[in-house]
């Protein structure tokens, strides 16, 4: 530990990797940190029995003799019991952004690259110009102005919105706190639209398929033409008719690869990447669905996906066009509401339906303990709804 001179800090060379620690001899707790681009002086010592170290300043912006001045002042400091860094952090937190909530909020929850995409997208396009301002700043009486604003425009859209707004918050509420944990932000101001009863119902969607001779008919006689995609209406019948009858989400049947298809045993996975409670599942095929995936398999085996050397992209031209054919405005999620309808009316377990849809049992223990990973055990239920399909049809 040699002692510190302003020579021999500016010949101390760079690490090639971590970080080196040279302690000033002549003054204890005093020492030059070497990194692979920088140097910096820092002081050291104990606050409460805990080691804290506190960085003062780079080599190059501070001089040796000013640098020792600053650590006797935070020696003394922590001699006294006060924790520097600690309220740095603290003063950092007093000053977090919407922005850095937003990023932070994402990071730690681990979303989907998908699904954090769609919450940064709402944030970025309803709160944009707030992403520089302090939280502590956004008062209810601004949100609720903002709030108006939102629902005059989309009333869903700003439904969802205060949705992820109160997310980001109260996980930074949560982030942003003083030494004992005590929470420094006060309550999410998009409190004020829930205590104003200002926010309307949601109404959740009751569409489904029930003409299936006009479904079938319409998709049957359907003609595209596509340059670039030759097999375009052939995917599209196939993909509609797959959909109604496994009821997957639209987003875990364009993704479908041969890897997770077993044409053997029957059966087919949604892998825990697509599935939208995170959890993979393994379902049987019925024999109408086991008919699909080998046309398919005529077409695109060898490919990655069932569909291809891609994923199945997004067909709103085909769509539009069996639209027009049907006579109505049929969505993707309406085959899936459809295939639940169905297993209801067939009066199937209520556990199985949701295994069946890949749902989550929402903490309810028995049905968690209904729940069986084998798919035979629902082999029985989904030819019970092909063919209730099909029965419905006229085939």
């Amino acid at each position: 530990m040699p002692r510190l001179t302003a020579n021999l800090v500016r010949d101390l060379p760079l690490t090639t990797g971590g970080q080196r620690f040279v302690v000033d001899d002549a003054q204890p707790g005093f020492g030059v940190r070497v990194g692979k681009t920088a140097k910096a002086y820092y002081a050291e010592s104990r606050v409460r029995g805990r080691p804290r170290r506190v960085t003062l300043g780079r080599t190059d912006k501070l001089t040796l003799s000013d640098a020792r001045k600053l650590a006797m002042k935070a020696l003394a400091e922590m001699a006294d019991g006060q924790d520097r860094n600690a309220e740095l952090r603290l003063a950092r937190a007093k000053l977090m952004t919407l922005s850095q909530a937003v990023d932070g909020w994402l990071k730690e929850r681990g979303h989907r690259e998908s699904t954090a995409a769609n919450y940064r997208a709402t944030m970025s396009r309803e709160f944009g110009d707030w992403y520089n301002t302090e939280l502590r700043r956004i008062t209810p009486k601004l949100f609720q102005a903002r709030f108006k604003e939102m629902i005059d425009r989309t009333p869903s859209g700003a439904a969802l919105a205060v949705r992820t707004f109160k997310s980001c918050w109260n996980w930074a509420r949560a982030d942003v706190t003083d030494r004992e944990g005590n929470m420094l932000l006060p309550q999410c101001p998009a409190e004020i639209v829930r205590a104003k009863k200002l926010l309307p119902k949601a109404k959740r969607k009751q569409s489904f398929v029930s003409d299936w001779p006009k479904f079938f008919s319409a998709l049957g006689n359907l003609e595209t033409t596509s340059n670039r995609h030759k097999h375009a209406g052939e995917n599209f019948k196939v993909f509609m008719e797959l959909l109604a009858r496994t009821g997957m989400r639209m987003g875990e049947a364009t993704n479908l690869a041969w890897a997770d298809v077993d044409l053997d045993a029957k059966t087919f996975t949604i892998t825990a990447e697509r599935a939208k409670n995170g959890e993979a599942l393994t379902l049987p095929m019925a024999d109408q669905t086991l008919d699909l995936f080998e046309r398919l398999q005529e077409r695109t085996e060898g490919e990655r996906y069932v569909w291809g050397a891609t994923p199945y992209g997004d067909p709103r031209k085909t769509l539009t066009a069996f639209r027009k054919a049907l006579g109505w405005d049929v969505n993707f999620h309406d085959l899936r509401r459809s295939f639940a309808t169905i297993a209801t009316d067939l009066d199937l377990q209520q556990s199985k339906i949701m295994r069946l849809l890949n749902h989550a049992s929402g903490g309810n223990v028995t049905l968690g303990y209904q729940v069986s990973k084998n798919p035979e055990t629902l082999r029985k239920s989904v030819q019970m709804v092909s063919d209730h399909i099909d029965k419905q049809r006229g085939t």
